[in-house]
């Protein structure tokens, strides 16, 4: 799992409520980013369902809510 951070004050997603606790992105928190998939776009689930590099739909969370702190 990429641990991204600390967040600098100016990042645009300071401020959001972090999906998976309801607490809001902070400066100086560390996140990481959860895949959901290839989204609805047709073009990038084709690519998605015969294995090649997609740009996928993601959520922004702290990294302790994703695991980061027991390592998962």
């Amino acid at each position: 799992m990429l641990k991204i951070g600390p967040k600098k004050g100016d990042h645009p997603s300071v401020g959001e409520l972090c999906p998976a606790c309801h607490v809001a992105l902070k400066e100086g928190d560390f996140t990481t980013l959860i895949p959901l998939g290839p989204g609805d776009d047709p073009e990038v689930q084709q690519r998605a369902s015969e294995g090649r590099v997609y740009n996928t739909i993601a959520v922004e969370v702290h990294y302790n809510c994703a695991g980061g702190r027991w390592g998962w």
